[in-house]
C-alpha cells in the first residue's frame, strides 16, 4: 500500500485552502498530522487506513476552519494514490457521517465501512505490481532516511526559507516524475527559492532553474509518468547534504541551518548530481564557495555588529529574544537590498566601461 507523508498532506491542504505552502505549515498542527499518519500505517487494509485517515483528521482538526474539507480531499488523494476512487454521492451522507465523527458518536471503525461500501478498486496489471514493488522498496528506505524528520534536532533547526527549499525540492522532482530526491533536486529548490544568499550567488554565475532541470534530464532522464506520487524518500546523498550543512551550522555559530548551508552541503558533495551540475555552469564547485562564503562572512560580520550593539547597551534591556530576531530579520533585508545595489552599480560601472567611459571620472 502507498501512504501519504506529513508533505503531502500540506500540498493538499495548500491546494485546498489555496494558500502557498509556507502559510500552510504556520496554519497546521504538524504534530497532530504526524499522529494522524503513525496510525495509518498502523493499519491494513484500504479502506481501514483511509477510515483511520478520515477520522483521525476531522477529529484532531490540525487544519482549523476548513478541516473537514481538507480531510475528505486528503482521504480522496490516498485512495487515488492506491489505485481506486471514492464516490461521494449522495454528499449529504459524507456530511452525516463527518458530523457523527466530530462529536464522536462515530470512530475509525465506521468510517472505514462507509469508505468500504463506496469504494471502487481499478483493476492492476503486471507492469502495476513491478512498479509498486519498486516504489514500496524506495518508501521503505525513504522510511529510514526520515527519521530524522520528525522530532530530530537537526530539523527542528532549520530554518523556514530551508524548510521552504526542501518542499520545493520535493515539487521539482515530482516535476521530473522522480521517485526520489537527492541533491539536484536540492539545487533547484535552491535556485526558485528565489531569495537570500545563496539563490543570489547561483544566480550571478547564471545558474539557472530551466539550466539546471536540462542538465538533470540529460544526466538522468525523466521518470515515468505519475510515479512520483505519494511520499518521495531523500536519497542518502541528500540526507548527508543536511547532515553536513547542520554541522556548518553550528560551525559557524548560526543559530538556524540555512539555505546558504543546504548549498554548502550541495558543493562538498561533488559527486553528487548537484556537485556535478554546477561544475558544468560555473568554473567549478570552489568558484561558487568562495562567493557564497564572501557572501556569508559579511553578512555574518554586519549581524554580529548589530548584535554586538544590542547587548552590549545598558539602555537596550527591553531588546527581547523575540524583538532581536525581529531586528536581525530586518537587517538582513536591508542588507539583501544594499547587496542588489552594489550589484546594480558594478553593472554600470563595467557597462561604462566598455564603451570607453571612466567610471570614476
Amino acid at each position: 500500500m502507498r501512504y501519504l507523508g506529513r508533505y503531502d498532506v500540506l500540498a493538499i491542504a495548500a491546494r485546498v485552502l489555496r494558500c502557498d505552502s509556507d502559510d500552510v505549515v504556520r496554519r497546521s498542527n504538524l504534530d497532530a498530522i504526524d499522529r494522524v499518519l503513525d496510525g495509518v500505517r498502523l493499519t491494513g487494509g484500504l479502506a481501514e487506513s483511509a477510515g483511520v485517515l478520515l477520522a483521525g483528521l476531522v477529529r484532531a482538526r490540525p487544519f482549523g476552519g476548513a478541516n473537514r474539507v481538507v480531510a475528505v480531499a486528503v482521504v480522496l488523494q490516498f485512495v487515488t494514490l492506491n489505485r481506486a476512487e471514492l464516490q461521494l454521492e449522495p454528499v449529504a451522507d459524507v456530511d452525516d457521517l463527518l458530523d457523527r465523527i466530530a462529536s464522536g458518536d462515530a470512530g475509525h471503525p465506521e468510517a472505514a465501512a462507509f469508505i468500504r461500501s463506496r469504494l471502487e478498486h481499478h483493476p492492476v496489471t503486471a507492469e502495476d505490481l513491478q512498479e509498486h514493488l519498486k516504489i514500496e522498496l524506495l518508501d521503505g528506505l525513504g522510511d529510514l532516511l526520515q527519521d530524522w524528520w520528525r522530532g530530530d534536532p537537526m530539523y527542528e533547526q532549520f530554518s523556514e526559507p530551508a524548510r521552504h527549499v526542501i518542499v520545493l525540492a520535493q515539487e521539482e522532482a515530482r516535476g521530473l516524475d522522480h521517485v526520489y530526491v537527492g541533491t539536484e533536486h536540492l539545487l533547484l529548490g535552491l535556485i526558485t527559492l528565489g531569495q537570500g544568499v545563496a539563490s543570489r550567488v547561483l544566480a550571478d554565475l547564471g545558474i539557472t532553474a530551466p539550466a539546471v532541470r536540462d542538465l538533470v534530464v540529460e544526466i538522468i532522464g525523466r521518470g515515468r509518468s505519475g510515479a512520483a506520487a505519494g511520499t518521495i524518500p531523500f536519497t542518502p546523498r541528500a540526507k548527508s547534504t543536511f547532515e553536513f550543512a547542520w554541522g556548518e551550522a553550528r560551525a559557524r555559530g548560526a543559530e538556524q541551518v540555512g539555505p546558504e548551508h543546504l548549498l554548502l552541503g550541495v558543493l562538498h558533495d561533488g559527486d553528487g548530481v548537484g556537485g556535478q551540475i554546477i561544475t558544468k555552469l560555473a568554473e567549478s564547485t570552489d568558484e561558487v564557495r568562495r562567493k557564497l562564503e564572501k557572501h556569508m562572512n559579511w553578512r555574518r560580520r554586519s549581524e554580529d555588529l548589530v548584535a554586538g550593539m544590542l547587548a552590549e547597551d545598558p539602555a537596550n534591556t527591553w531588546t527581547t529574544y523575540g524583538r532581536r530576531h525581529h531586528l536581525l530579520a530586518e537587517l538582513n533585508a536591508v542588507l539583501e537590498e544594499n547587496e542588489r545595489l552594489h550589484e546594480q552599480v558594478a553593472a554600470l560601472r563595467d557597462l561604462l566601461r566598455r564603451h570607453n567611459i571612466d567610471p570614476d571620472s
